[in-house]
């Protein structure tokens, strides 16, 4: 089997690396790429089990960006991740997503959400932080029933205690992907509460789109399915795994893909690596 979106501890997921591959293991899920957010770190960590285990693994990362095409997320996979401008962004963009996070946190105090920094970086644990790591600490201090109610009353755009994530287009995520030597997939098209403008992304140099997606209807499906092949685009899928416990909890490799796009991917991207 075949998922190409995962998520471990060095960003929001729940799962250590090799925890991931032990879980892809027993799934029969053989193909995969780990997309933390703006980092390889997961990857990095589980490219020596994934060998040992018997796991084709490709680097990926899910960058998060809002430009003006709104707060879309970008897929990169293949790339090189010695390039130095890669790791220059990603550097950039963890020490930003710090700041970022600390603005969230000084508004949940405004609101008398008595939280810290220091215990939403213990929920990182050392990896990318995210804005669920302030909607669990919001949740654990009693404020809210779950982190799942706290995101969606206080940290969700246009609620009390957002702030707008520092500005990396989605020019900017398919333009390092590509010149890291990867590929750019646009990820999960039918779950934006707004309309995707494929034009520009198409102008940009989008490669692929994410079609076959545990939170796309039949219909969403089709219609990315129809928007992927009339414009030449790679095909992609994926669960979007965060832990079985998790806002994202679709078990890894339960995603129907069509076994073309899983040849193509096997072909075209797992040979290489």
């Amino acid at each position: 089997m075949l998922d190409l979106h995962m998520h471990t501890t060095a960003s929001d997921g729940k799962l250590s690396p090799r925890e991931l591959l032990m879980d892809a293991k027993e799934r029969g899920v053989n193909y995969l790429a780990i997309t933390d957010h703006d980092t390889v770190d997961g990857y990095l960590l589980a490219r020596e089990d994934a060998k040992q285990l018997g796991i084709q693994l490709i680097p990926g990362i899910e960058w998060n960006t809002d430009g003006s095409e709104d707060e879309l997320h970008i897929l990169g996979y293949g790339l090189d991740i010695s390039d130095a401008r890669l790791l220059h962004v990603m550097e950039r963009r963890q020490r930003e997503r710090i700041e970022w996070i600390n603005e969230i946190v000084v508004g949940c105090n405004r609101l008398g959400l008595s939280i810290s920094m220091e215990e939403c970086m213990a929920r990182a644990n050392g990896g990318v932080m995210v804005r669920t790591h302030v909607a669990e600490v919001i949740a654990d201090r009693g404020y809210c029933s779950t982190p799942q109610s706290a995101f969606e009353t206080y940290l969700r755009k246009g609620c009390a205690a957002y702030v707008p994530r520092p500005i990396f287009s989605a020019r900017e995520a398919i333009e390092i992907t590509h010149e890291a030597g990867g590929i750019a997939v646009l990820a999960h098209p039918g779950i934006y509460p707004f309309e995707v403008q494929l034009d520009a992304l198409l102008e940009y140099g989008i490669d692929g789109i994410e079609v076959y997606y545990p939170r796309h209807s039949a219909a969403k499906m089709a219609f990315w399915e129809r928007q992927a092949k009339a414009h030449h685009l790679i095909r992609s899928g994926g669960s979007d795994f965060h832990g079985h416990r998790s806002r994202n909890p679709y078990p890894l490799g339960s995603v129907p893909i069509p076994v073309e796009v899983k040849e193509w991917w096997k072909c075209c991207m797992f040979h290489q690596h």
